[in-house]
């Protein structure tokens, strides 16, 4: 029997669920479908082969685009026993509602972090919304709260928050790359400087220790749950 994970993410998205499984499940194979498309086309060709199948599915339905492929995809699989699916807004929101974030990050007293106090507030705010089971209107409040992501949806404001918060430091995450500084053990940061510190500069820890992190302190971890991992 072989155990596959299957998600749309390509670069910093499959960077990152690659990154994960191979510490903490390194018995499965990680493939990227390239899209939603790809991946509703890939899962209606699943039979009753064996294996095991884990499916991550965006739950970012405020865009269209996703709820469409979203609904095709849960017709698709419905009834197939090695089929599960792993329920994430997507992985940005993953990382974002890790509650150790600010404290990787940011060294005590950091200067950036003091800079950087409206996108803090704003993860908050956009966190607790989710917390309190985001609809439209509490997307709607929270972007009159912050004019900034306006014109975004929810992933999109995911993204940014995250870029913001970790831009200019080893854990800089956009849709190209996930920051060095989540993926790796400190400190392999390879544009490192000597005047550049984190939150974990004290105590340095593997890539292992720090996925099993991620996933116990985020999101991730009642997703991961939720299908037996």
């Amino acid at each position: 029997m072989s155990k596959f994970l299957w998600c749309e993410d390509s670069k910093s998205g499959y960077q990152f669920w690659s990154t994960l499984f191979r510490e903490l499940h390194p018995d499965v194979t990680v493939e990227t479908k390239g899209s939603n498309t790809g991946l509703r086309k890939a899962a209606s060709k699943i039979a009753a082969d064996g294996n095991v199948y884990y499916i991550v599915m965006d739950t970012a339905v405020d865009n269209p685009d996703v709820l469409r492929e979203t609904r095709r995809l849960k017709e698709i699989i419905d009834g197939k026993e090695n089929i599960h699916v792993i329920k994430v807004h997507s992985f940005e929101f993953a990382l974002l509602s890790f509650d150790l974030l600010e404290q990787w990050v940011f060294a005590e007293e950091d200067e950036l972090k003091e800079k950087r106090q409206n996108v803090l507030r704003a993860r908050t705010v956009f966190l607790h919304q989710y917390a309190s089971g985001a609809d439209a209107a509490g997307l709607q409040t929270f972007k009159e709260a912050f004019a900034d992501y306006e014109s975004k949806n929810s992933e999109q404001i995911a993204a940014k928050l995250l870029f913001e918060i970790t831009r200019n430091t080893g854990f800089e995450t956009d849709k190209s790359q996930v920051g060095d500084c989540f993926i790796n053990t400190c400190c392999e940061w390879a544009k490192r400087q000597s005047d550049d510190l984190c939150g974990l500069d004290s105590h340095r820890i593997t890539a292992g220790e720090k996925a099993k992190l991620l996933v116990d302190r985020s999101a991730l971890k009642a997703a991961f749950e939720g299908v037996g991992l």
